[in-house]
C-alpha cells in the first residue's frame, strides 16, 4: 500500500495546554488549502468532535472507539461510509466517552500496541494528512498512537508545571521510537502565551535550557486570547470563528512552519 497521509498526533500527557485548539486548528486550515485531512478525536473528552459541529457525543453510534472495538474483536474494519462525518472541509472520526474504556480492553489483546496503527494504514492512501488529537495520559491507547504516527506535535502551555511535565512524554517517545523508527518529533510548542510578562519569559528560558539541544522549539508562539474560548461556546475553533484575530494568524504562521520544516 502507497503510505502517503502524514500522520500528526498532537499530544501531552497534561490536560488544558491546547491540543484540541491546535489539532482542529490545524486540521481545519489544512483543508482550506484543498487538502484531504483526516482528523481523528481520540480523548473520550470529545472536544475536537463538539469543535467540529456535534453537539452531543455520546449519541453518535460509530466513533474511533467502535471502529478499535471492531479489529480487536472481529479482526475487521469498518467502512468509512459508516463512520466518516464531513465537517468543515475535512473529514472526522470522532469520539466519545467510550473511549475511557478501551485502555482495559486492550490489556487482554495480542499485539495491543498496533490495534490504532492497522486501521490507519487501511487509510493512509486516502489523505494527505491524518491529524489525531490525544487523550492527556500515557497509557496503552497512547501508545497505539505513537505507534501509528510519524510526527508529534507536543502543546504546552505558557506556564512553568506545564513544561516541567514533558520530560515523561519525551522518555516515553524514547522508548516507542524502537518500535516505530519513522516516529519524530516535530516540535514543541508554546500556547496561550501573555507575552512579555515574567512567566512567559521564564516559560521560553526553561524550554530552551532542558529540550533545546535535542527537541524542536517552534519560533511560532501561540499567544492567549479570551476569543477562543468565545468562539468554543458557538461550537466552533477560532480560525473559523475570526480568521484575522491574533491566534488564528498565528496558527497559521504555525502551520506554515510545521510544513517547512517537512520539506
Amino acid at each position: 500500500m502507497d503510505k502517503k497521509a502524514k500522520v500528526f498526533a498532537i499530544m501531552n500527557e497534561k490536560g488544558g495546554v491546547g491540543k484540541t485548539t491546535t489539532a482542529t486548528n490545524m486540521a481545519y486550515l489544512l483543508g482550506k488549502q484543498n487538502k484531504k485531512v483526516l482528523l481523528i478525536d481520540f480523548d473520550g473528552q470529545a472536544n475536537s468532535t463538539i469543535l467540529m459541529g456535534n453537539e452531543n457525543p455520546n449519541n453518535i453510534g460509530i466513533t474511533i472507539s467502535t471502529i478499535l472495538n471492531n479489529i480487536i474483536d472481529n479482526n475487521y474494519i469498518l467502512p468509512p461510509e459508516d463512520y466518516l462525518i464531513k465537517t468543515k472541509g475535512i473529514n472526522l472520526i470522532p469520539a466519545n466517552a467510550n473511549l475511557f474504556y478501551l485502555e482495559s480492553k486492550l490489556s487482554t489483546v495480542t499485539f495491543r500496541e498496533y490495534m490504532l496503527k492497522k486501521f490507519i494504514d487501511s487509510v493512509r492512501e486516502d489523505y494527505d494528512y491524518i491529524i489525531i488529537d490525544c487523550m492527556p495520559q500515557i497509557g496503552v491507547p497512547l501508545i497505539n498512537v505513537m505507534v501509528a504516527s510519524d510526527r508529534l506535535i507536543i502543546p504546552t502551555q505558557s506556564e512553568i508545571l506545564s513544561v516541567k511535565g514533558l520530560t515523561e512524554l519525551i522518555r516515553h517517545y524514547i522508548g516507542i521510537k524502537a518500535v516505530n523508527q519513522e516516529l519524530k518529533i516535530s516540535g514543541i510548542l508554546m500556547t496561550m502565551d501573555k507575552k512579555n510578562t515574567k512567566t512567559s519569559k521564564e516559560v521560553k528560558k526553561l524550554l530552551d535550557s532542558n529540550f533545546k539541544e535535542n527537541v524542536n522549539i517552534f519560533k511560532t508562539v501561540i499567544p492567549y486570547s479570551i476569543k477562543v474560548s468565545e468562539a468554543n461556546m458557538y461550537k466552533k475553533i477560532i480560525c473559523e470563528y475570526l480568521p484575522k484575530n491574533t491566534v488564528s494568524v498565528f496558527y497559521e504562521k504555525f502551520l506554515k512552519e510545521v510544513l517547512k520544516n517537512e520539506q
